[in-house]
């Protein structure tokens, strides 16, 4: 997919960039709840009013823009900043009233509503209030170049949702709208490497935590200089698997192999939610 959002780009790199930007539900929600909390956080820092109705609303309104721009197609020609709804993309569900399409609207917005009353009820009453100063900038993909630092020479992105200082102590929030996945600790880790290595912040000074909004609980991660060394070494070990599918195996031409040189894998579960099924000449895939 890389370059495929320059006009120029050859046609299965523009289609890999566009299924890239598709979402399915499980994202939706997760985007949407994301951007309410973070408007209420915001709101309670400027004394402005919040409430759960209106980060509901603001909730519902973008899921809705959503659902629209899917309708409009406009994702055609701006995918990045237009959405694709994969349910429609793939036909799971239809865009006209019918019983699935009404089943995974009213999925959508219960997790939504009950991810976002949770927030109200158990999670903000935990969170400090805090002052402009407090909170820690960072880039977010719609800004351009997305959160990140470097292990060596390699770019390794990192984007927390919601970070903050007290004193000399860096706390790092991640709100998670499912089910408990052992994957959301090695992330939140991640998070802790980039607070060690982009603002110098030392080992004992940094705090993790997951927010599981659909119960309302959370937990706290670990982090120490052992499970520092353990990321660094994984990153380098990801990236000399990856250089295997580099023509020369030259990082910085970026020059993919052939697409016949990338095994498929042998899960087939993970084809159900597979953004790029359409690139993928296996016939069951679109039978699933």
């Amino acid at each position: 997919m890389w370059g495929g959002w320059n006009p120029g780009a050859p046609e299965d790199a523009k289609t890999a960039y566009r299924l890239k930007q598709m979402q399915n539900k499980w994202s939706l929600i997760g985007d949407a709840v994301e951007e309410a909390v973070l408007d209420a956080l915001e709101r309670r820092r400027v004394g402005a009013e919040f409430s759960v109705d209106a980060s509901l609303d603001l909730a519902m309104k973008k899921l809705r823009t959503a659902w629209t721009n899917h309708c409009s197609e406009a994702w055609k020609a701006k995918p990045k900043k237009c959405t694709c709804i994969s349910e429609i993309y793939y036909g799971e569900i239809s865009i006209s009233a019918s019983d699935d399409r009404d089943e995974w609207g009213k999925l959508v917005k219960q997790r939504t509503e009950i991810c976002l009353k949770n927030f109200y009820q158990h999670v903000l009453p935990r969170l400090p209030e805090v002052t402009f100063e407090d909170i820690v900038m960072f880039a977010r993909p719609e800004q351009g170049d997305p959160e990140h630092f470097h292990v060596g020479n390699i770019k390794v992105y990192t984007i927390p949702d919601w970070v903050y200082r007290r004193g000399a102590e860096f706390i790092i929030h991640d709100w998670k709208t499912g089910a408990r996945r052992e994957k959301h600790k090695e992330q939140l880790q991640f998070y802790g490497l980039w607070a060690q290595k982009k603002h110098n912040v030392s080992l004992d000074n940094i705090q993790l935590f997951v927010e599981y909004l659909e119960s309302g609980e959370y937990s706290e991660i670990e982090y120490s200089s052992e499970i520092a060394n353990r990321l660094c070494d994984k990153i380098n070990l990801s990236v000399r698997e990856m250089k295997k599918f580099l023509k020369d195996g030259d990082i910085e031409k970026n020059e993919p192999l052939g697409i016949d040189e990338f095994p498929k894998t042998q899960d087939y579960s993970r084809c159900k939610n597979c953004n790029y099924r359409e690139l993928c000449n296996r016939k069951f895939v679109s039978e699933m």
